[in-house]
């Protein structure tokens, strides 16, 4: 439970930590903004910029794994499958052969936090949620 006897909340803590470049915080910011955006052009160019490889390069399902990824999942995105199966589908259509290393763990706990408003019945776009926080870091950076 989140809430505990004496009306406190606890912490739930999926020991996640990961230092990322100044660079490749500032390049997340600009995929989390553009899959909050909907552009998708800018989210495969970045996706690239990033270090995606795969065996045919299809632009859609660099989108696609963008966006479940790093954004959201449901039945639209997915096609009612489960987001693992979905992913192998799609790992299974355009084999990846490079991904951005430093930006797994950023989707891992995109996915897990995802998980957690599934169970809650609160689906959410995480890049939504994070959009203004992106948006700040690249301000006060100077790029935005």
């Amino acid at each position: 439970s989140l809430t505990m006897g004496d009306m406190q909340l606890g912490l739930i803590d999926y020991g996640q930590v990961k230092a990322l470049s100044k660079e490749d915080r500032l390049l997340m910011c600009r995929i989390i903004i553009a899959l909050a955006d909907e552009n998708k052009s800018e989210v495969i160019r970045l996706m690239k910029e990033a270090g995606y490889k795969s065996q045919n390069m299809n632009d859609d399902i660099i989108y696609l794994y963008a966006k479940v990824s790093y954004d959201e999942d449901n039945d639209e995105l997915t096609g009612g499958k489960h987001i693992q199966l979905f992913m192998e589908d799609i790992q299974a259509k355009d084999p990846i052969e490079a991904l951005p290393k430093d930006f797994i763990m950023v989707g891992r706990i995109s996915v897990m936090l995802r998980g957690l408003g599934h169970a809650l019945h609160q689906p959410r776009s995480v890049a939504k949620a994070w959009k203004p926080i992106a948006e700040s870091v690249l301000k006060s950076e100077g790029v935005l």
